[in-house]
């Protein structure tokens, strides 16, 4: 696992952000935002890896990823518009926890793994 998505790592809209994105997007994305969501095998194209495709977004382009999907910056039209079925705090928390998922990967010593923690 990431650092970046240990619990205490999280602010707060960034963990509601996390949430939020389990519930509508890892089906595709993965938990994690690397494309390799339980669905990713049947998309063409698949879904991207975070770390590589939100390092050339804008954070004004995340946020129209998120409200108009990515049809909107003439991407595929797989990712569906989020901005009608999410309020507006949860589009700011959703952009919020994308800037934690485009960061480079940390590894983290299993030793400082807590026990009974699951992602």
């Amino acid at each position: 696992m990431q650092e970046a998505f240990k619990d205490d790592a999280l602010t707060a809209p960034q963990a509601r952000g996390h949430r939020v994105f389990l519930q509508r997007c890892a089906t595709c994305h993965g938990p994690q935002g690397r494309g390799d969501g339980q669905n990713a095998y049947n998309l063409q194209p698949p879904p991207p890896d975070f770390q590589e495709s939100l390092a050339k977004l804008s954070p004004a382009d995340r946020r129209k990823v998120v409200e108009s999907g990515t049809a909107a910056l003439g991407r595929s039209p797989l990712c569906p518009p989020w901005g009608r079925s999410l309020g507006p705090d949860d589009v700011d928390a959703v952009v919020a926890w994308l800037e934690v998922a485009s960061r480079p990967e940390v590894a983290v010593p299993e030793a400082s793994a807590r026990p009974g923690r699951r992602r």
